[in-house]
């Protein structure tokens, strides 16, 4: 799958970089409480500390997301900040989100 994903990404001229996915289905992307109970389902996240319900693969990207933000604020080059785009919005550093404007 990752030399997949490479290939396309270099098609297209992307940026790809691998992430570890280790803890992202079961860390909430809302408050940090990382359990095993918080997937109740292939499908389904649910923290048992705050409540938040969403996919578990949209958890998972915000969380890989989230790393990405946290591993250096600066690209690596110490140009610009780095961001990542949702479909659904943007979310920052400190877990704000802004919906798209549609």
């Amino acid at each position: 799958m990752y030399d997949y994903a490479t290939y396309k990404a270099e098609a297209e001229d992307i940026d790809f970089t691998q992430a570890d996915p280790a803890y992202t289905s079961t860390r909430c992307s809302k408050c940090g409480t990382t359990l095993d109970e918080n997937l109740p389902s292939q499908a389904k996240f649910r923290c048992q500390k705050c409540g938040y319900e969403v996919n578990t693969d949209y958890n998972a990207a915000k969380n890989i997301g989230f790393r990405l933000l946290r591993a250096g604020q600066k690209s690596p080059h110490g140009g610009a900040t780095r961001h990542f785009v949702l479909k659904s919005g943007t979310l920052n550093v400190n877990g704000r989100y802004s919906p798209a404007n549609r």
